[in-house]
């Protein structure tokens, strides 16, 4: 799904800028590296389903709102996945499996 793909790079672009690094098609293979994993760090921290959610007091109010954008296009996505499963038969619980 490119909009996730789309989210993902427009979080990792703030965090890119909130660490002083500019833009991110300037940046060198180590400072990338850095971003991708704060990028994956506060993503996984500010998850609905984070252990600490509170790791996102510190995210501005951009950054809030494009993880929960974020969020909302994972549930979609999940959601479009679990309708083709159903299109085609497959099961969803345990107890329906023979």
């Amino acid at each position: 799904m490119a909009e996730l793909e789309d989210k993902r790079r427009e979080i990792a672009e703030l965090i890119a800028l909130e660490l002083g690094f500019g833009d991110l098609a300037g940046l060198s293979a180590t400072d990338r590296a850095a971003v991708d994993l704060q990028t994956a760090e506060t993503i996984s921290g500010c998850g609905a389903d984070s252990a600490e959610p509170s790791d996102c007091t510190e995210a501005n109010i951009r950054l809030r709102g494009l993880l929960k954008e974020l969020h909302a296009l994972q549930i979609l996505r999940s959601d479009e996945a679990d309708a083709r499963l159903a299109e085609e038969g497959e099961v969803f619980g345990r107890e329906n499996d023979a």
